[in-house]
């Protein structure tokens, strides 16, 4: 089967997916082709996707001859597993069978609705074959690789965003060019640094010969140098009339020397720390069409205005509103009145919290007094109750003398960024945590599980080869506790690694007391045996609000922990106290055991099958166990221990209700 026969596998087309698999991204793959070869105990591994005319193989540990285009030996959307493709009438001239390949087995990476992705293949120069525990690894392996592709289409999503960015500044730049006015941009020494087309057809000057130009030397007759240069440091020193509107009527002159009047507005910003001027010219030879010139230039810059990306507010020393723009506040009557007010009549006006105020203040009174730029984040409900985030900034600026003259702040809306920017956070975060299951998951499978199928196989071998049905019957008996106990530490495992993957398990409120009285039931054998004395202080919090099997399951191995590592020398005292702390509830286990040697031991306490003392039951599980549920749950745990003391284990559970 294709990958584009697929229904909407054209939203991950071939050429995409070829591209996440080139060499610069080969890397991230690497560690699910080597945990392949390694769960399945053979050479050879690779991911492989493929088109109409090819297959090409990625992230591959070998060198295979890939200069022939050849495909997969054939597509399906679930396991394939061919133990020995000699036998195989379909692979009689396939490339593979000239390579030597005998066994071939294909697992589908698919994405979050089923859609096909790629294969990831294990083969063989020898006949074999996969047992369940290889096989539903080979899926966890294919699940991690479809994570990792979904990931890098995600960090895809974030290059959009900038691109859009840069979109919204070409945006702008096709305005600047298609202005109804002539518009020039001169920098702080008097050079023009930008020339619209208007601004040729009324001047006659192509942007080429003026560019770096004195603005005054190319459009204003001698007589007016002067004015203009007075003109200048009014904008540049006197904050009082500092705005666009401020428009002045005088002549100007054509490249042919042909006088005009021209009515010249200019203002002034600031570009990545640059200072500019930004000068509109507007032909007014004709006075009769001077009214509806000026109409549409305020229809004009009023709808740029209204479409910049960013929210603009200029305060005075006092921090008094001079100027806010539609981005800062959307509505009129509300721009119009908070212009002259500070924040707190603002507050008073909307009737609002006055604690927004207080935090505009302290920020304001920060840039004035150490008079540098700040920059935080904020975040905001708006009417529908989502979280808008800002990342904004504010600086001062001085005049010729170094006082404060005003302070500009902007924002600019990130809340895309932050979203994307939290998914790739928890999908980096889940994808780690996936990674060290499937190693953990693998060297327990290699560790583990080999003693017992090694046992099997023997015991398979003896019962072959006799023909007494005594001595079968005998040797078919050894194999259930074998297969008991290979299906024992199976389960734990995959218990193990589904404990982080259940996203949606649910917290509820649940009783301490409750707790023990289910856990003794549980252990009533053992604890009479023991003869163990039990306290118990839950007075100050009664109860913790955690997910239900969890809670007892953590209870059950803690306590179970205790009856077992007890010390022949006294009498088991088993203590146990919940306190309250911040939000939090902390719980502690203390016993009087055999104790755990913490200088040795201190950094494998919580490893999977790790074990301290000598015990016919210790597998080493149940702290990993207990440690996984309390993690799943961003909760904490530790050990405090003494060897022939005893031992206290700490858990904070966080999220408490009050």
């Amino acid at each position: 089967m294709r990958l584009d026969s697929y229904p909407g596998i054209e939203k991950v087309g071939f050429i995409q997916l070829q591209h996440l698999f080139d060499e610069e991204n080969k890397g991230s793959f690497n560690s699910i082709i080597s945990l392949a070869e390694l769960l399945c105990e053979v050479p050879i591994a690779f991911i492989a996707i493929e088109n109409e005319d090819q297959t090409l193989l990625k992230t591959s540990t070998i060198s295979l001859d890939t200069a022939q285009s050849w495909t997969l030996p054939f597509s399906a959307p679930s396991l394939l597993v061919i133990p020995d493709i000699r036998l195989d009438d379909r692979f009689s001239n396939h490339h593979l069978l000239k390579s030597g390949i005998c066994f071939y087995a294909s697992f589908p990476i698919l994405d979050a609705k089923n859609v096909l992705l790629a294969y990831l293949c294990v083969m063989d120069k020898c006949p074999r074959e996969l047992n369940s525990k290889q096989i539903k690894g080979l899926g966890h392996l294919a699940n991690q690789a479809a994570e990792s592709i979904r990931l890098k289409l995600d960090h895809q999503d974030l290059k959009k965003l900038a691109d859009d960015s840069i979109t919204a500044t070409q945006e702008i730049d096709t305005i600047f060019h298609n202005a109804i006015d002539a518009v020039i941009v001169v920098d702080d020494n008097g050079a023009i640094s930008q020339w619209n087309p208007k601004a040729e057809v009324i001047f006659g000057w192509p942007k080429a010969e003026v560019i770096g130009q004195s603005f005054q030397e190319v459009i204003l007759p001698s007589s007016y140098h002067e004015q203009y240069i007075q003109l200048m440091a009014h904008f540049k020193y006197d904050t009082a009339e500092n705005y666009a509107n401020s428009t002045v009527e005088i002549s100007a002159i054509r490249k042919d020397q042909s006088v005009f009047d021209i009515a010249l507005s200019i203002s002034p910003a600031t570009i990545q720390g640059r200072h500019f001027y930004i000068c509109f010219v507007r032909d007014i030879t004709n006075r009769n069409q001077i009214a509806q010139e000026l109409d549409k230039q305020q229809k004009f810059y009023e709808n740029i205005l209204n479409k910049l990306p960013t929210d603009i507010a200029v305060f005075d020393p006092d921090h008094k509103y001079l100027f806010v723009n539609p981005g800062a506040i959307s509505i009129k009557e509300y721009r119009d009145f908070i212009v002259g007010k500070d924040d707190y009549q603002y507050a008073a006006y909307r009737n609002r919290d006055a604690a927004t105020a207080d935090l505009r203040r302290a920020q304001f009174l920060e840039v004035k007094n150490r008079g540098k730029e700040i920059r935080w984040e904020d975040s905001l409900k708006d009417p529908e109750g989502n979280t808008i985030t800002h990342l904004r900034r504010m600086y001062p600026v001085y005049d010729e003398n170094g006082a404060l003259s005003m302070v500009i702040g902007f924002g600019i809306d990130i809340t895309d960024r932050k979203i994307m920017e939290e998914k790739q956070a928890a999908l980096v975060q889940q994808l780690s945590s996936q990674n060290t299951q499937l190693i953990d998951f693998c060297n327990i499978v290699s560790h583990n599980l080999r003693a017992p199928l090694v046992n099997m196989s023997m015991l398979v071998e003896f019962i072959e080869d006799t023909n007494n049905p005594e001595e079968q019957k005998t040797l078919i008996s050894k194999l259930k506790p074998v297969i008991d106990n290979l299906h024992t530490t199976f389960n734990e495992l995959v218990e193990s690694i589904q404990i982080k993957q259940d996203l949606e398990i649910k917290s509820e409120d649940i009783l301490l007391t409750d707790c023990i009285r289910r856990t003794f039931e549980g252990l009533q054998s053992e604890i009479n045996k023991s003869e163990a004395i039990i306290e118990t202080d839950f007075e100050e919090a009664p109860s913790v609000y955690f997910p239900a099997k969890y809670l007892y399951s953590i209870f059950h191995n803690l306590f179970s922990n205790c009856l077992k590592y007890q010390s022949p020398k006294r009498k088991l005292v088993i203590q146990l106290k919940s306190q309250k702390l911040d939000g939090k509830v902390l719980l502690s286990f203390t016993d009087n055991g055999l104790g755990i040697d913490m200088e040795k031991h201190k950094d494998n306490c919580f490893k999977i099958g790790k074990v301290f003392h000598h015990h016919p039951n210790s597998k080493g599980f149940g702290l990993y166990m207990t440690k996984t549920q309390v993690e799943a749950m961003k909760g904490k745990i530790w050990v405090e221990s003494q060897i022939d003391v005893g031992s206290t284990f700490f858990i904070e559970f966080i999220n408490q209700r009050a």
